[in-house]
């Protein structure tokens, strides 16, 4: 295959140019910058504007093992910036990436709704916050800033929680350079990789889609045989829902192994394999998925996992702003 040429940019410019059209001014000031060029409007709901004290809350909960009732986890201990916002030990971790735009959480989509209402989930099921253990002055004193008052709710800190994930937000790779018109901010093999992720071959783009590089909807890729009484059937009931997981953000996927929903793939080029020559048949199976796989040559593989890791963002894994606040 030859360098990314007038195939690959058609097929770049339809699928990013309807979503660049969307951008918004709308919102906030303290998160409408972070929003990057082509992605769509971030919601963000009237009764929980983000402000900087209110997002400096969130920053220190996310990092805070008070959150938890015996006080010894936190959820950056399962969510390390260096990894993406993933843990290699913590199982089937998704990564805190642009949840922003999210509308479905969770491999199987048990829980659907706002990144706000996916919070005070988080708080006061998965965590089961004890809040007298927050009612300490430091954090009081931040209560205060952030809402007006020095109450401590399970609410509040899941929308303060809600606020500083709202600027976890990553859209500053080599592919989102490229893409922007920075035409060397990509090699030969990367744009090959491009080339043939936006393809009618390699498919990938239907289900990761837009820059967000997913379309938060749920797939039986063809992992397994037997998928009765699994993935996003669990949630519904519904037997057509059998096998298929959420679509996770490639955005730096090189840093967020293992991959799939129960960590069977330990690298790139395992699951690049799998999509070529792996995948098996089940009455689930996504229409876009042949069984056996897509065929790739040894280089159209190794191109595709060049372009994959195109898609770290650097400036996102070492954002001070992000990171354990001092």
């Amino acid at each position: 295959m030859s360098g990314a040429g007038p195939t690959a940019g058609a097929w770049i410019g339809v699928a990013l140019l309807a979503v660049a059209a969307c951008a918004t001014d709308d919102g906030p000031r303290s998160v409408d910058h972070l929003i990057p060029r082509g992605f769509p409007p971030m919601v963000v709901p009237d009764d929980n504007p983000s402000t900087v004290e209110g997002i400096a809350l969130g920053r220190q909960l996310y990092y805070d093992q008070r959150l938890s009732p015996q006080g010894n986890r936190a959820c950056a201990d399962c969510h390390d910036q260096a990894r993406a916002f993933t843990s290699p030990t913590a199982p089937g971790v998704l990564p805190h990436i642009n949840l922003a735009w999210s509308r479905n959480f969770l491999w199987d989509g048990r829980f659907e709704g706002t990144l706000d209402e996916a919070m005070i989930m988080e708080v006061e099921e998965f965590f089961v916050t004890d809040v007298e253990r927050l009612k300490q002055p430091d954090l009081e004193a931040m209560f205060a800033a952030a809402f007006g008052t020095p109450e401590v709710t399970t609410h509040r800190a899941a929308y303060a929680l809600a606020q500083f994930q709202r600027t976890m937000v990553s859209g500053d790779s080599p592919f989102d350079r490229y893409a922007d018109g920075e035409l060397t901010a990509l090699g030969a093999a990367e744009r090959r990789g491009l080339e043939l992720f936006y393809s009618e071959q390699g498919e990938c783009f239907h289900c990761h889609a837009t820059r967000l590089l997913t379309d938060n909807q749920f797939h039986n890729i063809g992992l397994d045989a037997a998928v009765a009484g699994t993935g996003r059937g669990v949630v519904t009931g519904r037997a057509l829902d059998d096998g298929r997981w959420k679509t996770p953000t490639l955005r730096n996927v090189a840093m967020t192994a293992p991959y799939m929903h129960d960590d069977r793939f330990a690298t790139l080029e395992q699951v690049v394999d799998f999509y070529s020559d792996q995948v098996v048949d089940s009455p689930t199976l996504s229409t876009l998925v042949p069984v056996g796989g897509y065929r790739l040559s040894a280089d159209e593989k190794a191109d595709l996992v060049a372009f994959l890791r195109a898609l770290t963002d650097e400036r996102f894994l070492a954002d001070p702003a992000l990171a354990p606040p001092p």
